[in-house]
């Protein structure tokens, strides 16, 4: 019997990669504006790689401050003004990640269909959602989409002793969920995070994904169920209760 669902936050319930290019926009459109000299769709490209730590071997002082996210901001906004030889004043690079923080938030929102399935959801299973990231990008987000009102429990990586793929944050969630692994379906959209941490834990899982990703996936038998959909996700849940049932 099916008792619990288990869910990731970004690209599974919620847009991310769109509020993100969104907000972006409306940053570099501000950017040009305050800085005619900066190439801002440069920065703006570069920053997003940046705050997703795909820098950090470029610039190695990032590395000292992994454990304080708001200090590795601001630091690599003022970095990537410096490799354009723009001047940024001491609190620059504090209003520019303000400013993309409010039109992140501004932009960000659930997938079409998705708060009318958690609501037909919550009726049938506890739902327990498990979000890799720090504290300082994950919170404002979950309170952006009210996600409090609409599942049992969350569960921020960023505020755990381990995040996603570790065995031990599912196990929590099992425990918020008060269920065992074949009562529980984790639903994500990373392979690496969602789907191998979900196998390594004995939960079912659905793997939320592209054509071309799966395609490429040499591995993909793990997640017991595909979806290229968010839209998809409900009925494949609903499948898998009623196959339990038989």
């Amino acid at each position: 019997m099916l008792r619990a669902v288990l869910l990731d936050l970004d690209e599974t319930l919620c847009a991310t990669s769109k509020a993100n290019d969104d907000a972006l926009v409306r940053l570099t459109s501000s950017l040009k504006q305050q800085f005619p000299s900066l190439d801002a769709e440069r920065f703006g490209e570069r920053y997003v790689q940046g705050f997703y730590k795909q820098l950090n071997d470029g610039f190695p002082e990032l590395k000292a401050l992994l454990d304080d996210e708001s200090a590795f901001r601001y630091r690599l906004i003022a970095l990537l003004f410096e490799e354009q030889g723009v001047p940024l004043a001491s609190q620059g690079a504090v209003e520019i990640q303000t400013a993309f923080d409010n039109f992140r938030m501004e932009c960000f929102g659930y997938f079409p269909e998705i708060e009318a399935s958690l609501v037909r959801l919550r009726e049938r299973y506890k739902l327990v959602v498990i979000t890799n990231g720090p504290v300082f990008s994950q919170r404002p987000k979950v309170e952006a989409v009210a996600l409090a009102s609409r599942v049992d429990a969350i569960i921020v990586g960023g505020e755990e002793p381990e995040e996603k793929p570790a065995l031990s944050i599912f196990e929590k969630a099992l425990k918020l969920a008060g269920c065992s692994a074949h009562e529980a379906i984790h639903v994500g959209d990373s392979f690496e995070c969602d789907i191998k941490g979900a196998n390594n834990a004995g939960i079912p899982s659905v793997w939320v994904t592209k054509p071309s990703i799966y395609a490429e996936c040499l591995e993909s038998s793990l997640a017991s169920y595909v979806v290229f959909s968010p839209s998809d996700i409900e009925q494949t849940i609903i499948d898998h209760a009623e196959l339990l049932n038989c």
